[in-house]
């Protein structure tokens, strides 16, 4: 019994001595200095998706009829609209819907209601860039009144990203191997390295037409306003890379 005691013993006291020596080396890498630095760059591309958003906004005297209209023309444009788009690659989508009662004011000084205007909303997101234009004169030619938004981005394939960390890369490298020199040290490997590459969308004014406050008829208003000419511009691309570098 003594004897197995002791190889006990002897066994415990072995798995202390590589636990602490394990220790110690960790340890020793964490305490080591290190060099931290960041860089960053950008590169402008051509947007390769646009989301455009149309808006109906028509006034009746009741709410009933103010949602069948505005129904009506929403679908007339979202039908004129899924001709000219790639039921694979776009998105059609009803953005936004809303009834808002119109108040006048009696010369007792009570409000009472004079009408109700029906607003939609009809956002389409495209990869066809060429086509923002013909999709923003098909639905004014089809009864919207108003374009909300025209937004350009870029979806990120990461493709660009890979292309442009090893510049990157190598520039933290020769500045730390720099520094280190210039200390009277020298690189010991890296401790981490950071990155995050993301793309800017942006926003053009576009064109805001709305034939009922112009006065025109429609017909009219839509000779008038067609072709529209659109220019998609460059989206950035931002690319951030923060490294640690051990010294010894």
């Amino acid at each position: 019994m003594k004897k197995n005691l002791l190889i006990a013993l002897i066994s415990i006291a072995f798995l202390i001595n590589i636990t602490a020596n394990a220790a110690v080396t960790v340890d020793t890498k964490k305490e080591a200095g290190y060099i931290s630095l960041n860089t960053s760059t950008t590169k402008d591309v051509d947007p390769n998706i646009a989301k455009v958003t149309f808006a109906v906004e028509n006034t009746a005297e009741n709410a009933i009829k103010a949602s069948a209209e505005n129904n009506e023309i929403s679908n007339k444009i979202i039908n004129a609209l899924k001709t000219i788009t790639n039921v694979q690659t776009d998105v059609i989508k009803t953005n936004n819907f809303s009834i808002r009662p119109v108040y006048n004011t009696t010369s007792s000084g009570k409000r009472v209601i004079k009408n109700y205007t029906a607003v939609n909303s009809v956002t389409v997101e495209t990869k066809d860039i060429n086509k923002v234009a013909k999709l923003i004169d098909t639905a004014i030619a089809n009864g919207a009144n108003r374009t909300d938004g025209l937004y350009y981005a870029y979806e990120n394939d990461k493709s660009i990203c890979k292309e442009l960390y090893p510049a990157l890369i190598k520039e933290l490298r020769e500045q730390a191997f720099s520094l280190a020199q210039a200390a009277g040290s020298s690189l010991d490997g890296i401790k981490q390295i950071n990155a995050n590459c993301n793309t800017d969308s942006y926003a053009s004014n576009g064109r805001f037409f709305n034939a009922k406050a112009s006065g025109m008829s429609m017909d009219s208003a839509v000779e008038e306003a067609a072709p529209t000419v659109v220019e998609a511009g460059k989206v950035k691309i931002r690319v951030y890379v923060n490294a640690d570098f051990y010294v010894k």
